[in-house]
């Protein structure tokens, strides 16, 4: 094992373990899953605020895997393939969004992923100001407030029963309304896809009303309602951070490596032509294509720490102890980066997965481990590649002056210091930077036009 491979880290409350290489998160988080899928506590989010209702924040109990199930039966490859034509439609709107208001397309990408995964989700149709969004765009605000702060009360939670009156109780308060906005966004949704059933004029199909038909309709158990419910719930956050971090990375990167957009480009048209937008038939056709996008989902991994696991019993591992409680982080950003897998790692080359023998596929380090695999990882997928293999299709993408100067300011666009021109120094989105965003030509723009 190489020095540095895991690292450990205690404090008075908690022990955090690092693991920095693959090897050691394949043997941990995946040969010996059984011990260590279970998530951190974090009473202020989880208990307080309630979020611990759900399928990504839940304990490892009997519960998280019926949820897990529920989720899976619905989203599994077979199924993800059912949504091509609502994929389809999202896309063009969101290309044409972008050919409107180009400056928009962190935004145009945002709104696009929300209504997908709102209408596969409950059947809801997104329109303007819509209540729904502004709802879970509310919601999300309180729990990022809740996961973005240190609490006392996650340390000591006896103080979780403090009233929220008492001096200095002022979390309370905050986990009070975050919790009422959760349940609500939970329930509102889920509530009028139930009635529609109950009534029989259920608009449209969704997620919701297929698993409850299955169960039988108004009649399935009380359990049965439950898991669906916080399932359901689940979605917005679970996909909507994902997708868009890939969306978001396209644009940087291409920005930065325009010859790699235009040999995709060349792929598409050679592939499709200039007549219609690329559709999920042609993707196997498509090699390069796929090999960009796994190479944005190296580059810039979308939770570059992963999410935590915590070890149910004390393990021994490679002569280490690592005790009952603590907490396992993944450092998937280190991992994608380990030159012993990928040569010249910090220069963007989706050649590297075209290979005889290919560089390890990313997306597989991009959606958890063990028995915390996003069980909707197909579906995230799918909606990645479509929204990128439009923009490639239709338009050009440079870097403005800005970015220039800061990507000659570290060194140039193969710098180890890339992940500085992203949000919290490497773990968010690219920073806000102006792109020259344009329709590559008239058959592009003939395209949108028509919507073929």
């Amino acid at each position: 094992m190489l020095p540095g491979d895991v690292i450990s880290v205690s404090t008075t409350s908690a022990h955090f373990i690092y693991l920095n290489s693959l090897d050691t998160v394949v043997e941990l988080l995946e040969k010996r899953a059984g011990a260590t899928a279970d998530r951190p506590p974090n009473v202020m989010v989880k208990d307080l605020m309630g979020w611990g209702e759900g399928v990504a924040l839940h304990a490892h109990d009997e519960r998280h895997k019926k949820m897990r199930r529920v989720i899976a039966s619905a989203l599994h490859p077979a199924a993800a393939r059912s949504y091509a034509q609502q994929h389809m439609e999202n896309t063009l709107a969101f290309v044409r969004d972008i050919s409107i208001s180009p400056r928009m397309f962190k935004q145009h990408a945002a709104n696009a992923i929300g209504a997908f995964i709102l209408r596969l989700t409950y059947g809801h149709v997104v329109t303007k100001n819509d209540t729904l969004i502004s709802l879970i765009h509310e919601a999300v605000h309180y729990f990022t407030l809740g996961v973005g702060k240190h609490y006392l009360v996650n340390d000591i939670p006896l103080l979780k029963y403090v009233p929220s009156w008492f001096p200095g109780a002022n979390f309370q308060k905050l986990a009070s309304l975050g919790k009422e906005l959760r349940n609500k966004y939970a329930s509102e949704p889920f509530d009028k896809v139930f009635e529609e059933i109950r009534h029989n004029r259920l608009s449209r199909p969704s997620y919701t009303s297929r698993l409850l038909e299955e169960k039988g309709g108004t009649n399935a158990s009380p359990e049965d309602i439950d898991l669906i419910k916080w399932t359901a719930a689940a979605m917005y956050l679970a996909g909507s951070t994902t997708t868009l971090h890939i969306v978001v990375v396209l644009f940087f990167m291409m920005a930065l490596y325009p010859e790699v957009a235009q040999r995709a480009q060349a792929e598409i048209d050679s592939v499709v032509g200039r007549g219609r937008l690329p559709d999920f038939t042609d993707r196997e056709s498509l090699p390069y294509v796929e090999a960009l996008l796994q190479e944005l989902m190296r580059m810039s991994p979308p939770t570059p720490l992963g999410f935590p696991h915590t070890v149910t019993e004390d393990i021994e591992f490679r002569g280490y102890r690592i005790p009952k409680g603590a907490s396992i982080n993944p450092n998937i950003w280190m991992i994608l980066h380990d030159p012993k897998h990928y040569s010249s790692p910090h220069t963007f080359t989706p050649d590297r997965y075209l290979k005889p023998v290919p560089d390890p596929d990313p997306r597989k380090y991009n959606f958890g481990f063990g028995r915390r695999v996003c069980p909707g990882l197909h579906v995230a997928n799918d909606t990645a590649w479509i929204m990128c293999v439009g923009v490639l299709t239709l338009f050009d993408i440079r870097a403005g002056e800005e970015l220039n100067q800061r990507v000659r300011e570290i060194g140039g666009r193969e710098s180890p210091r890339l992940f500085e021109l992203c949000e919290g120094f490497g773990a968010g989105l690219p920073l806000s930077f102006e792109y020259k965003i344009t329709v590559r030509d008239q058959a592009a723009v003939e395209l949108l036009e028509s919507g073929a």
